[in-house]
């Protein structure tokens, strides 16, 4: 296990090195110092908090150190929710330095252009979905249609994902028809619902099809209504299984943060908490999995947050 780069940024900490033991981790390089953790994160920076943390657990440190080269910030911004004592570096060009938390992200409107396809999604039988600026349909959580921009003109595009949309460019042209829609809209449909055999259609978008079950009934999770809203950053890829979330209320009248995941993601609190922080910082946060998918770890991990989180577990779609 080499872990130079940690050693060297960490001496810019005004830490003595030498006593430092390695330790293995997943998303970088790792060693103990002590009850002082030191964590290098080389992959999936923007995720690797909650990863961090359960190192830490494990581990028994006290203080956990972390240093990025990539999302620093809203590594530290995360990091703020916690009880744990997190101190976030940022490294760049060699320098390390304190990581500033970063702002949420602000909110960004669906343009004029591309709003006026919402009318034609619905109609397809597609729920509209808004995120980040970005129009689109998505069917029992998979996303199946996007409004883009091509050279100044707003376009919807049909497809599963962007190489899906430019298939169906090939096979359709470019401009995309009502019932072209409805067509893609009732396939993707059969295979998402209950019962369905098992195909790729109904293995993506896990974590929004739950998300989608529970919009559709809130009871699921203790709730009586609920609605989908945004992630508290940009999903890059349709097929990136990424939490996705909503907002509800129970019976109290109470504000619930709802985060979806369909697996056991060790990011998963984190992500919840920075969700919350952006769309209701005094809310309820609820993270919504399903059955089996909770292990205790997680679930020390939601309670050390300022602010616990809970689980709710829902089974799954019966295949």
């Amino acid at each position: 296990m080499s872990d130079a780069r940690l050693r060297m940024a960490a001496s810019q900490c005004g830490v003595d090195t030498a006593s430092f033991v390695p330790v293995e981790f997943a998303f970088g390089d790792a060693a103990r110092d002590g009850s002082t953790g030191w964590i290098f994160i080389t992959e999936q920076h923007d995720r690797a908090l909650g990863p961090a943390l359960l190192w830490a657990q494990k581990q028994q440190v006290q203080v956990v150190n972390i240093l990025s080269e990539k999302s620093a910030g809203v590594l530290a911004r995360r990091a703020s929710l916690f009880s744990h004592q997190i101190n976030v570096w940022s490294v760049l060009d060699g320098k390390v330095v304190v990581a500033d938390a970063e702002e949420v992200l602000g909110e960004a409107i669906v343009s004029e252009a591309h709003e006026k396809f919402a009318a034609m999604i619905a109609e397809s039988g597609a729920e509209v979905v808004r995120e980040h600026g970005v129009l689109s349909g998505e069917v029992m959580g998979l996303e199946v249609c996007r409004v883009i921009d091509d050279n100044g003109e707003a376009r919807l595009e049909i497809g599963v994902g962007v190489h899906d949309r430019e298939t169906f460019q090939l096979l359709h042209g470019k401009e995309a028809t009502l019932q072209s829609l409805r067509n893609v809209v009732e396939i993707v449909g059969k295979h998402r619902a209950e019962g369905a055999e098992h195909h790729p259609l109904n293995r993506l978008g896990a974590e929004r099809l739950l998300r989608h079950r529970i919009v559709s009934s809130p009871q699921l999770v203790g709730l009586t209504t609920a609605y989908t809203t945004e992630p508290p950053v940009k999903r890059m890829n349709v097929k990136d299984a990424v939490p996705c979330v909503a907002v509800g209320k129970n019976d109290l009248g109470d504000e619930v943060v709802v985060v979806c995941t369909a697996s056991v993601d060790v990011d998963v609190v984190a992500f919840a908490a920075d969700a919350r922080l952006r769309i209701s910082p005094k809310a309820k946060l609820l993270i919504a999995t399903h059955v089996n998918n909770v292990v205790p770890a997680l679930q020390k991990l939601a309670d050390s947050l300022v602010e616990p989180a809970a689980f709710a577990e829902v089974a799954p779609v019966r295949r």
